[in-house]
């Protein structure tokens, strides 16, 4: 492991050999472990990290492929993102975790459940993501822009040809509420990071990949966080979570996007303060927040 001072950036190293970037706040109580999206990075939690660092040892990192992560030729799949959290937590020697997913951060801990079970878990935080992004014939609930063949093809080509493009695109499909400007700076400097083609591989798989017959089998405490006027997903496609889930629990955020945790982060820390401190005792199975 190795720090950076000035950024305070420090780094592990995966069992194939990947260095993963990521920051910590925090000195005591709680481990709370923050899990980016498609196209992110660690610093989507810019309104987060702080107020969680009061009460929580709060971790965040870059996925490979993301941010200050490295790029390698091969991993282009959300298993091998979940090996890479299982390595993460391991060289930290992380434990009672509360594990918080945004979008495909999702699908990488449920892929981490299917993999290695609950080792080194105690609750976990689901973003705004359906259980399916693609569409099937059972399920018309999927994502809103990259659901079939086609659609994944034109974001590949899009990818390909102008990367700007798909990161002012998810700022006009993630968000409902207005964020500062320095931010919204951050938020597609972070895109631009990336490499197109990864995330175009990434997206191939992560697209097709179905969860429904795992989360029955979620079997620790969860809360499902969905985006009211989500550009990405229908509601009901993301509050089947809490429907197959046995320990879960929805929250709308009647007024935000995608990125409801950026766009409320006062309501959003708040609501996850509460979950790490108690679980979901009394809480309502669906509850919202205006």
């Amino acid at each position: 492991m190795a720090a950076d001072a000035a950024a305070a950036t420090q780094y592990v190293t995966t069992n194939d050999g990947v260095r993963l970037a990521y920051e910590q706040a925090g000195t005591a109580g709680p481990v709370v472990v923050l899990i980016h999206g498609w196209s992110g990075s660690r610093k989507y939690f810019c309104h987060n990290m702080p107020a969680l660092a009061e009460h929580c040892q709060v971790y965040a990192y870059d996925q490979r492929f993301h941010g200050d992560s490295d790029s390698p030729s091969h991993g282009f799949h959300v298993a091998r993102l979940a090996a890479d959290l299982r390595d993460f937590l391991q060289a930290l020697q992380l434990a009672d975790v509360t594990v918080v997913g945004s979008s495909m951060g999702c699908a990488v801990i449920w892929s981490y459940v299917e993999l290695f079970g609950l080792q080194r878990l105690k609750q976990a935080v689901f973003v705004d993501q359906a259980p399916l992004q693609n569409r099937a014939p059972d399920w018309q609930l999927g994502s809103k822009g990259c659901y079939d063949a086609a659609t994944l093809a034109g974001l590949q080509k899009t990818l390909a040809e102008n990367l700007e493009a798909v990161a002012d695109g998810n700022a006009a499909g993630c968000l409902s509420l207005p964020l500062p400007e320095a931010t919204m700076q951050l938020l597609k400097q972070e895109t631009m990071r990336c490499k197109p083609q990864a995330l175009g591989q990434l997206m191939a798989d992560h697209a097709q990949l179905d969860w429904r017959p795992l989360l029955p089998l979620l079997a620790l405490p969860c809360l499902n966080c969905v985006g009211g006027c989500s550009g990405v997903f229908p509601p009901e496609g993301c509050l089947h979570i809490a429907e197959l889930a046995p320990d879960c629990c929805s929250v709308v955020f009647s007024r935000a996007n995608h990125w409801l945790y950026l766009e409320q982060p006062q309501e959003f820390n708040a609501l996850l303060l509460d979950f790490v401190a108690k679980g979901n005792a009394a809480r309502p199975k669906r509850a919202e927040v205006a």
